[in-house]
């Protein structure tokens, strides 16, 4: 009998669950309102009715195989215990919540949880562009710079939840302000949000340009859009760099809405990398684009409910 699990990738907006087998096919898919009016509680809610609500639906035997849940959410988690220490206001009262000891106890099935951007590497390292590498440093470029570690087959979580946060790496001293507190953070200067900025620092599009507008400008040839979005190449070149010093990663996948745009900056982001490490020879081919999209993170979580629960989980050559 195959082995199942459900993947829940918690949002602002929607959940996005999927039920997925042990070599990551995803067999089916709903998507459901996050219910953020109402609060902790009320999210709460919405993952316990979401799971009775995807359990009916199941044929017999994928409910019979289904061994878990795994939930990627947005936050600082304890991996073990399955409780959200800390996050933004994005999801809120959220903080605190023992989310797997909740939805355990209401579906009777064992629950995992982890951070999204963890959820999101493993999902690629199990399953999507970073197959056959036992080293894999994810990046998650939209709003904001997010990121995920594999190292040796492991998800690299830190000691409290917090590890992998790379955005917020120093980048440049006392440069852009930062939502997190900090100045001169990664995501300040390689993002979505860090176009839009570095447009809007021109002056010649207006207040309001997005970085979307930016891609469509750039696309169209012009040159000082395309000249935002080289820097921002340059900015997160030198950030890849210090993650190769640190990790030596075997692979480095670029998901995210960002991700979408990637022929006009990756190549950018190759030559600088290239020129910045110098001679000591880090293939920059294996800088690819994530394959998983918006999926990454269900199918993570689902992945890592499979492993604690002692599936035989396959990572595909």
């Amino acid at each position: 009998m195959s082995a199942f699990a459900l993947g829940l990738d918690l949002g602002g907006t929607k959940i996005l669950a999927g039920l997925v087998d042990e070599t990551g096919i995803v067999h089916h898919e709903w998507r459901l309102a996050t219910p953020v009016e109402g609060g902790g509680e009320a999210i709460m809610q919405g993952l316990i009715d979401a799971v009775a609500t995807i359990r009916a639906q199941l044929s017999s035997s994928q409910a019979a195989g289904l061994v878990g849940i795994g939930v990627s959410t947005a936050g600082h988690v304890d991996h073990v215990s399955g409780k959200v220490l800390y996050c933004t206001g994005n999801l809120p009262g959220w903080s605190g919540m023992d989310v797997s000891e909740r939805l355990q106890a209401a579906c009777g099935l064992p629950v995992t949880v982890d951070n999204d951007a963890n959820c999101a590497a493993y999902g690629e390292y199990w399953a999507g562009a970073g197959r056959g590498v036992a080293n894999l440093l994810a990046i998650t470029l939209g709003t904001g710079l997010g990121g995920g570690i594999v190292a040796d087959g492991h998800v690299v979580r830190g000691a409290r939840g917090g590890g992998a946060e790379l955005g917020h790496l120093i980048l440049v001293p006392d440069g852009r302000s930062c939502n997190c507190g900090q100045n001169g953070c990664w995501e300040s200067y390689a993002s979505g949000t860090a176009i839009a900025r570095s447009a809007r620092e021109l002056g010649i599009w207006g207040a309001e340009v997005t970085s979307h507008e930016v891609f469509a400008k750039a696309r169209a040839g012009d040159a000082d859009a395309l000249g935002v979005i080289h820097r921002m190449a340059d900015h997160l070149a030198i950030g890849i760099v210090s993650m190769i010093n640190i990790l030596d990663p075997q692979r480095i996948v670029i998901g995210g809405g960002v991700s979408n745009q990637a022929d006009l900056y990756l190549p950018r982001v190759r030559e600088q990398v290239t020129a910045r490490y110098g001679e000591r020879g880090w293939d920059v081919q294996e800088i690819r684009v994530a394959a998983l999209g918006e999926r990454a993170g269900m199918i993570g979580a689902a992945g890592e409910a499979l492993a604690r629960a002692g599936a035989r989980v396959a990572v595909a050559s």
